[in-house]
């Protein structure tokens, strides 16, 4: 297949992004403002502008959807918090499908937060990281592996986002990981393409 006759079959393609579902947090700040601050003694970091963005696997389906595919979702976990009530909205602006974002107070939305010099446009402050550091409970694995085998066959392509670099890992589980497997096995014509940061040889039946 050509690149040409790839990008006219986008527009009929439905793609679903599984997995690390993030949110960038691009923060810009104004050095002029840094007032010292009277709790710390320390020079505060005086944010004036923000702009939210989908990360991780979200940047996936960002980019699909700008290419005019005829639906793009994805399925994650987000907290009920804050920074999942902004993930929803980004993805929603965008035109990606949320009802995959599954919202629990047992997890924490996965953010990274970039601080911005807003006279040089660098990022010149370390970034902060929301992180999931626990487990994802078995109840919530449950539900993805749930969402996933009713989601899966409405659409062309799955992408599998396996971003966390952590030993515990992200939202992509063993046991998510094996009803994507079967999910490959019992549609050999769909693309499962999995991309994962360190845990590449335990996917099977993926590209």
């Amino acid at each position: 297949m050509t690149m040409v006759e790839i990008l006219d079959a986008m527009p009929r393609l439905r793609a679903l992004i599984v997995g690390d579902i993030c949110l960038d947090r691009w923060c810009t700040y104004d050095p002029a403002l840094a007032d010292r601050s009277r709790e710390t003694g320390l020079d505060r970091i005086a944010v004036t502008s923000v702009e939210k963005t989908p990360g991780g696997g979200g940047t996936v389906a960002n980019n699909l959807a700008a290419f005019g595919l005829a639906r793009v979702a994805v399925l994650g976990l987000a907290g009920d918090d804050g920074h999942g009530f902004e993930l929803a909205h980004a993805l929603d602006e965008r035109g990606i499908e949320s009802r995959g974002l599954i919202r629990s107070p047992l997890v924490t939305t996965f953010t990274y937060t970039k601080i911005i010099n807003g006279q040089t446009g660098v990022e010149d402050h370390p970034r902060i990281d929301y992180i999931q550091a626990a487990a994802i409970p078995e109840s919530l694995e449950g539900q993805m592996a749930q969402r996933l085998r009713e989601m899966h066959g409405e659409f062309d392509v799955i992408f599998i986002a396996d971003q966390a670099e952590t030993a515990i890992g992200g939202v992509v589980t063993a046991s998510l990981r094996e009803v994507l497997a079967e999910t490959g096995a019992a549609s050999p014509d769909k693309i499962v393409w999995a991309d994962s940061r360190l845990r590449c040889e335990h996917f099977r039946n993926v590209t």
